[in-house]
């Protein structure tokens, strides 16, 4: 088996781990790194579980030692600059975000948020009218009812 098979076989194990038992997960995402270190998914995750450990010095580093462009990876980091009132930065990664994927949502409204809370209203109310589009666009259509039956 190769180095970078063996590393995915780490990050496997990682996400069935991370129900039941956090600290082995982030283990296994450490040791998948160690093997592969431009496994994005393990990186992402890895960081998301640091952060939400409180260690957010240690989240940011997973985050920003990786030469990818993600939206997923921006947007965490997002959230964890805006847990730690970096408004500036998690505004910058959240466009970011956008910029990889426009249809995330969530990357709107949070951004909507920030730009509401700085005062820049008619750029809130863009990104909140796109969160919303998104939303609607991604609603389960209405039973077809048949009249003639």
């Amino acid at each position: 088996m190769s180095t970078r098979d063996l590393a995915h076989e780490h990050y496997l194990r990682a996400i069935e781990l991370e129900a039941a038992d956090r600290k082995a997960a982030r283990a296994a995402y450490e040791s998948c790194l160690a093997g592969d270190c431009t496994h994005l998914e393990a990186r992402i995750n890895l960081g998301r579980l640091l952060h939400l450990e409180g260690l957010h010095a240690d989240a940011e580093k997973i985050y920003h030692d990786t030469q990818e462009s993600d939206a997923i990876l921006y947007f965490n980091l997002a959230v964890l600059m805006e847990d730690q009132e970096r408004d500036a930065e998690a505004m910058r990664l959240y466009r970011e975000a956008i910029i990889h994927d426009p249809g995330m949502a969530d990357a709107h409204l949070n951004l909507s948020l920030l730009l509401e809370r700085r005062g820049d209203a008619q750029s809130a109310y863009r990104h909140r009218l796109a969160y919303h589009r998104l939303i609607e666009a991604h609603k389960a259509p209405d039973e077809f009812v048949d009249d003639d039956e």
